[in-house]
């Protein structure tokens, strides 16, 4: 089975920072090695048991951060293994701070604690976190959902407005949905296994709650000092393939306006090829069964279905050229068009004057993930601003 590396940078609310108030945005201006971060962006505690944890479902993990002169031990803890580090480094060192190695494919918490010890060592700090994992997507069905396409549904719908903020940039297509209402909701009914919802974080957005085909998925923040557009608000896989709803629940916490943000989603489907076998057996199991049942008319039975596949394979082939003439015909406007609910997987690969993201899986486990360009969940292939 193909494997997908994931990418989220630091200031994602798959991220869950505690306690509040412990971790802070790092500023780039006043850090005169803030650039070397991925984007300029880090998130940063100086607080003993202060802690950075993520759920994921894949087979390994890596931690990116940085080790400096002013940063201290840490520990990581992984399916109840708890491995400590020392983050001090006489020259920065913007590296991988923790590498799980090879795990059992399923969910795991990754959990890194800062274990500070010398108050002039105080610092621990998160770049950005890549997981792994199996990938039964089929690339050719990876479709982009834009926040006005059809299967999302906002409620109620007076309480969203597509006209945003004007310091809300970066969306994809220059259309979004926001709303400051609490508990106004969106709801996306989509087909596949995987599906990973987009948005911003900032300074003005805030918490909100999610489910998935009806139960509780968790809580997460958007709220961040730094406004950061085409983040991963959510990330879901191991779904099944099938019909699916995500619903996502905007939950402020704070007495002035907190928004929740809609940008766009985007769905990855298992191949159809197991379920295709399972039909064709069906059938022949059907066809055997009515042999069987009825063995005085096999011959004429033979001559009908030899007359119906003909005339099936000569519809069949008509289709098909059909299908090609049509094809040829759109196969420039389909690649020039990413609209809501493309299933062409040319639409989410990086492209001259494009801004997409694939979710293509790449090719083995256990590569180093910086090698990889295929990550779904990196706001740094999609033109963050």
């Amino acid at each position: 089975m193909p494997t997908a590396n994931y990418t989220i940078d630091d200031v994602s609310p798959l991220i869950q920072y505690k306690p509040d108030g412990a971790w802070s945005a790092g500023d780039p201006s006043t850090d005169p090695s803030g650039s070397k971060y991925s984007d300029g962006t880090f998130t940063l505690s100086t607080e003993k048991g202060s802690s950075a944890s993520f759920t994921f479902t894949g087979n390994q993990v890596w931690i990116y951060g940085a080790k400096r002169g002013n940063h201290g031990p840490y520990s990581v803890t992984i399916d109840k293994t708890t491995s400590q580090f020392d983050g001090f480094s006489a020259k920065d060192d913007f590296t991988d701070l923790f590498d799980s190695g090879s795990l059992t494919q399923g969910q795991h918490t990754v959990v890194i604690t800062n274990q500070q010890k010398d108050s002039k060592k105080p610092f621990l700090d998160i770049d950005y976190i890549v997981w792994s994992t199996d990938s039964p997507s089929d690339p050719s069905k990876n479709i982009q959902l834009d926040d006005n396409a059809s299967q999302f549904s906002y409620q109620p719908s007076d309480a969203w407005k597509t006209n945003l903020p004007s310091d809300f940039l970066g969306f994809q297509g220059d259309s979004g949905h926001a709303t400051t209402n609490k508990d106004a909701s969106v709801k996306l009914s989509f087909s596949g296994d995987t599906i990973a919802l987009f948005g911003p974080v900032g300074p003005t957005l805030g918490t909100y709650a999610v489910k998935v085909d009806g139960k509780d998925a968790g809580t997460f923040n958007a709220n961040n000092k730094n406004y950061a557009a085409q983040t991963a608000l959510y990330h879901g896989d191991g779904l099944g393939d099938g019909d699916h709803t995500l619903e996502v629940i905007n939950q402020p916490t704070a007495t002035g306006e907190e928004y929740l943000a809609i940008d766009f989603a985007m769905v990855a489907a298992v191949p159809s090829s197991s379920s295709s076998s399972a039909s064709a057996s069906s059938a022949s199991a059907s066809a055997s069964a009515s042999s069987s049942a009825s063995p005085g008319h096999k011959t004429n039975m033979a001559l009908e279905g030899g007359y119906i596949a003909a005339g099936i394979a000569a519809f069949c082939l008509t289709l098909t050229l059909v299908g090609l003439i049509y094809r040829v015909i759109n196969r420039r406007k389909t690649r020039r068009e990413a609209v809501a609910g493309t299933t062409d997987v040319a639409s989410f690969t990086n492209s001259k004057g494009a801004n997409m993201i694939s979710l293509n899986p790449v090719n083995s486990r256990n590569t180093h993930p910086e090698s990889e360009t295929a990550h779904l969940l990196d706001p740094r292939s999609m033109g963050r601003v």
